[in-house]
């Protein structure tokens, strides 16, 4: 039987391991994960040395091929099992390689200390997965939100990634309100354009044919361009955020709403 093993009150880390060599090794998708103590030496399962049986993996813990405890400084659990599989050519994607290179990052960093003061607050997601009652039972818990929470993690991240790429594809021009940016993409929103840096920014997604007009200034009221867009198309849903920094016509979360007349 197929198992993988680590343990008790799994940190990110192990998790993220677990979580990667499943999403490479289809054969170990279905695999029962199994707990130990953190024993610092001869930790075996069913008696069998570490990296012993082909059936069997260790991560985080046995001073096996995926155990950074063995002496890779500045590795992880993680960034041993992606290392391994980039390796071995099971990486076929670009994009998803540059995302996946991106959360592993990540992960070591935490996992190594060296991660900003605020990866380790109590809003933290490592901080939340632990349940730190040493029961099997929470820690598979901790196993299934972790993969959960790295599922969705990669889809941001390779979205931020289309992202960089349809970024080529954009209109510089000028206008009152400064350095402005016109673009097409299903993947850019506003806060991929606050790192780009610019004072306007009109976004066009073609999956749901919405338009946007942001800024990202303080100084900037797009009052006046909400007045004229409505009066240039009033049956369109357009819609003026509070801050008067957005201006919205059709999203994901309104996709009954009537488009500008040009997406019509």
């Amino acid at each position: 039987m197929k198992t993988l093993i680590t343990h008790i009150n799994p940190h990110l880390d192990d998790i993220c391991a677990i979580w990667l060599f499943k999403k490479f090794h289809p054969q170990f998708r279905e695999a029962q994960v199994e707990f130990l103590s953190a024993a610092k030496d001869g930790v075996t399962w069913q008696d069998k040395a570490v990296d012993s049986d082909p059936e069997v993996v260790h991560f985080g813990i046995g001073r096996g091929k995926y155990d950074e405890h063995k002496g890779d400084l500045n590795q992880s659990a993680a960034s041993l099992v992606w290392q391994d599989i980039k390796n071995s050519g099971l990486v076929k994607d670009e994009l998803e390689q540059k995302a996946l290179d991106e959360l592993i990052s990540w992960n070591t960093l935490i996992d190594t200390g060296q991660a900003p003061d605020y990866e380790f607050s109590e809003f933290s997601v490592q901080s939340f997965l632990r349940p730190l009652d040493s029961k099997k039972e929470t820690s598979q818990k901790a196993i299934n939100l972790g993969s959960e929470i790295l599922d969705r993690i990669l889809e941001v991240l390779k979205r931020k990634q289309q992202s960089i790429r349809d970024w080529d594809k954009k209109i510089e021009f000028s206008s009152k309100f400064g350095k402005s940016y016109a673009i097409s993409s299903e993947t850019v929103d506003r806060s991929f354009c606050k790192r780009m840096g610019g004072d306007l920014f009109i976004i066009y997604n073609p999956k749901y044919r919405s338009v946007q007009f942001f800024t990202p200034s303080q100084n900037i009221d797009l009052a006046p361009i909400y007045e004229k867009v409505k009066s240039l198309d009033s049956e369109a849903d357009w819609y003026l955020h509070q801050s008067h920094h957005i201006i919205i016509c059709g999203s994901h979360t309104a996709p009954d709403s009537k488009p500008t007349a040009p997406f019509d």
